[in-house]
């Protein structure tokens, strides 16, 4: 059997509050399959974006193990977790958290500028990913002179520059008008099956919903059930949506 890309085992979560302790999530337990689209659903307040921090290496439970790629979190330090953070792991925004200053090549760019990749190999890695999100001829503009469809292309082709296992996306298309957001998510799918990346979402965007492999319903900490789809069904949700992407 393949390996989880994450695994959580018994996971709790709190946060200070003046001088209350909030439990967030309660004993969490989960399987993250690897190569697969996950959605976490929930109402607000029901830990989604806590979990997606643990799972994300920003932050770190009170009690219970956490494992990403094989490696047991609670082993690193906080600088050895940074650079596993930017080996391991992408991130998708639904604010896009492009830099304004910089093009959208240089927005791709930039995380291997801080991994110290060489120049020449940056470049060709930079248009690889732009032509893959079908921004080649986009790769001089700045984010202001994109759409929001276009911006959200820029930060998957960033989340996906430094080839992370795993990809975690908080909302995705909460910005987007429908036509759009299923572009976004046809896109999604066609690189998590090019790249073999696992990725995971919070969303309660319905397009997403039905793309899922698994679906992770979440409630008050805890989770409530896992739907786990046939093989290849979700594929074809999205591969129907894609009928919208350009």
């Amino acid at each position: 059997m393949e390996q989880p890309v994450a695994l959580l085992d018994g996971v709790e979560k709190s946060y200070q509050m003046d001088d209350v302790q909030v439990p967030v999530l309660r004993k969490v337990d989960l399987v993250i399959r690897p190569g697969l689209f996950t959605v976490l659903l929930g109402p607000s307040g029901s830990g989604k974006t806590t979990l997606l921090n643990l799972l994300g290496c920003i932050d770190r439970p009170d009690k219970g193990d956490i494992q990403v790629a094989g490696q047991a979190i609670d082993r690193l330090s906080d600088d050895e977790l940074s650079d596993f953070r930017g080996s391991h792991i992408g991130f998708v925004f639904q604010n896009f958290n492009l830099v304004p200053v910089l093009t959208a090549a240089e927005n791709v760019e930039y995380p291997l500028v801080l991994a110290g990749m060489e120049p020449e190999r940056r470049r060709r890695r930079v248009r690889r990913l732009l032509d893959a999100v079908g921004l080649a001829d986009r790769a001089n503009n700045r984010p202001g002179q994109l759409s929001g469809g276009q911006r959200q292309r820029v930060a998957i082709a960033r989340a996906l520059a430094r080839k992370p296992r795993l990809v975690l996306a908080d909302e995705p298309t909460a910005n987007l008008d429908s036509q759009t957001g299923a572009a976004i998510l046809a896109l999604m799918r066609q690189m998590q099956e090019a790249f073999n990346i696992s990725f995971v979402f919070s969303s309660h965007d319905h397009n997403l919903i039905n793309a899922a492999d698994d679906l992770i319903i979440l409630r008050d900490g805890v989770i409530q059930s896992i739907k786990r789809k046939p093989s290849g069904a979700a594929a074809s949700v999205a591969e129907d949506a894609g009928n919208t992407l350009s």
